[in-house]
């Protein structure tokens, strides 16, 4: 097994811990299982060799790949819409589906993450193979455990943009967006970091200024292509398809239907989150519509370019909406606030 070194990697890392002022030790975070680290490491890519960097700590989050999830999520859309079930088999069948096993491994290693920062006042390097699935997931749930601000609504839009729609992840590979079929890349990467904040939120619902509803509308989003914010799967082929002058930003609507997303239980002083994520804790997120959400084989073409049929409800905020047998023209004006106004605010923490 070889043991490349990488300069750059190391000078990077003398660096961070250079800018920590408080430990001299950097830890850092691998996404991924260990085996699946050597398995890279033997097509020539791998891991950080402790020896190599002067006082780090690497740990494996052992949080599944892509096509892991996407076969959790197909076995749980499968239970959850099935017209018949057996009721004294339905929490062994949800069990069977392992989707509560990783939303708890991913919630942990977030966790883990935090309590580092906050309690050991050290520097975490946080990456997987690519560094736009798992990578997002862990950044974001630890910043939003660390930072009131990220439970604020501006500053979850915020979070978002930042750690998911700049950083890179390909929502139009991981959504399969345009496409009759599910392809290999697909799997909902995105909704089960969804469903991560909907357990903290379950854990402690003050916390948070917006509420759950803002969770699931942005779920059912996602995947309805209704808006430019999830198009694309990075910043150049967006600016190429000009999505920012051509479609609607969901944060348009959010921003201007602030009453219907605010939590009236929100207690603004809460500093740092370190929630229980026992098993006993993570619960089945039941409204996230797993009826719309691609299976495998060939889906239903609610996502391409002509629609047989579509009907969008937003029953709280009595926005109801039909199209029939026509093509669908995605609105061309920003109702308050465009995408980039987000992606440019910034938190200095």
């Amino acid at each position: 097994m070889t043991r490349k070194r990488c300069e750059e990697d190391e000078h990077m890392i003398a660096e961070v811990r250079k800018a920590t002022t408080k430990s001299t030790h950097i830890y850092i975070c691998d996404c991924r299982p260990a085996l699946n680290a050597q398995a890279n490491k033997a097509k020539g890519k791998g891991y950080e060799v402790p020896e190599f960097y002067e006082n780090i700590e690497l740990s494996f989050g052992n949080i599944a790949n892509i096509h892991e999830i996407r076969a959790s999520s197909t076995r749980l859309r499968e239970l959850v819409t099935a017209p018949n079930i057996e009721e004294t088999k339905w929490l062994s069948n949800l069990e069977a589906t392992k989707w509560l096993h990783h939303v708890q491994t991913v919630l942990q290693e977030a966790v883990k993450v935090a309590s580092i920062i906050h309690n050991k006042k050290s520097s975490v390097v946080v990456h997987c193979s690519d560094g736009w699935d798992r990578t997002s997931q862990i950044t974001s749930l630890s910043m939003l455990l660390l930072d009131p601000y990220y439970r604020t609504l501006q500053g979850f839009e915020v979070l978002i943009e930042k750690e998911w729609i700049s950083m890179g992840h390909q929502f139009q590979a991981r959504c399969c967006h345009g496409t009759q079929d599910i392809t290999t890349d697909y799997s909902p990467i995105f909704m089960q970091f969804l469903d991560c904040v909907w357990q903290v939120m379950q854990h402690s619902p003050y916390v948070f200024q917006f509420n759950k509803y803002l969770l699931t509308f942005v779920a059912q989003h996602l995947y309805s292509c209704l808006y430019g914010t999830f198009l694309s799967n990075n910043d150049k082929e967006r600016r190429q398809s000009e999505i920012r002058s051509k479609t609607q930003s969901i944060w348009s609507h959010v921003n201007s239907h602030t009453t219907e997303f605010l939590n009236p239980l929100f207690r603004e002083k809460c500093g740092v989150l370190l929630p229980s994520i026992s098993m006993r804790n993570i619960r089945l997120w039941r409204t996230t519509g797993w009826h719309s959400i691609p299976s495998t084989g060939t889906r239903t073409r609610y996502l391409s370019g002509s629609w047989s049929w579509f009907t969008c409800e937003i029953r709280s905020s009595r926005i109801v909406m039909s199209c029939r047998n026509q093509k669908f023209q995605p609105a061309t004006k920003i109702v308050s606030m465009e995408h980039h106004s987000i992606a440019q605010t910034s938190r200095v923490s």
